[in-house]
């Protein structure tokens, strides 16, 4: 998971939100899933805003699927362990901020209504906006969190493995909601790892062991450029080049270039 920038709300978003809105407000009761309808609209804008991507997992995705994923649930939410109410967001059900673009596993087989607060949050009322008093334990890809700051990946057991980076709280909780050490989904890891990241390590590691400095340089970049966000796993592949690259810190002095901090990624 890396960053996200949606870029500016869709006109298109604009001018559904009051008509929908209004409607919801005049059932005066909460809304079911059914009567919440209408944002898929912009699910365009989010899938080429995403690079084609979930906006969780990293992987690749059709636009077809149409995931267009609410960051705070839009009818019932699981707030455990911060908060026993379940009611959703309704009224955030068309705000751009709280749109996003993920794939069926992500979204329905594991975050699907959960959205835990910690301990002392109070739920958001009705018509309420965020955050005032809720403190989330799940990084929203899209704010001013960088998800490559509180998640990192270990080789154990023949497997990438994403944990919290420096025993983060919400790099741990965001883990386990949405899924990111899911069977497949470290299965794809593994095979991206072996088809495309050791090759360019090994390219690399070979530059330096030649003494090759256009070599070096070419490989180095070629590295660097894992890193753009339209790339699959760019999270992932941030801490696989960092571990296995030798000595960094020598080839950015003699490069003059310098090797990305995790709150660059994304």
């Amino acid at each position: 998971m890396i960053k996200i920038n949606r870029g500016p709300e869709p006109s298109l978003l604009v001018q559904l939100r009051d008509l929908h809105l209004n409607r919801i407000r005049q059932l005066r009761r909460e809304p079911i899933s059914d009567e919440i309808y209408g944002y898929k609209v912009v699910g365009e804008f989010l899938w080429k805003a995403q690079h084609h991507k979930c906006c969780y997992c990293e992987n690749k995705i059709r636009k077809a699927f149409n995931d267009v994923e609410h960051y705070r649930p839009k009818t019932t939410a699981n707030r455990s362990p911060g908060c026993a109410l379940k009611h959703g967001y309704w009224w955030l059900a068309y705000t751009w901020e709280n749109l996003l673009f993920a794939c069926p596993s992500c979204n329905r087989s594991y975050k699907n209504s959960d959205f835990p607060l910690a301990t002392g949050s109070k739920s958001l009322c009705a018509e309420t906006l965020p955050p005032d008093q809720e403190i989330p334990l799940i990084i929203d890809p899209a704010s001013t969190i960088n998800p490559v700051e509180h998640i990192h990946f270990v080789y154990e057991n023949n497997y990438w493995w994403a944990r919290p980076r420096n025993g983060s709280i919400i790099g741990n909780k965001s883990i386990e909601v949405y899924g990111l050490n899911d069977g497949d989904l470290r299965e794809l890891r593994k095979d991206y790892y072996h088809t495309t990241l050791k090759p360019q390590i090994y390219s690399l590691n070979q530059a330096i062991t030649l003494n090759n400095t256009d070599l070096l340089l070419f490989e180095f970049n070629r590295a660097l450029a894992m890193l753009e966000p339209q790339n699959l796993y760019v999270g992932f592949s941030y801490d696989v080049l960092t571990s296995e690259i030798n000595n960094i810190p020598q080839i950015t002095s003699l490069l003059k270039k310098t090797w990305p901090t995790p709150s660059e990624i994304g």
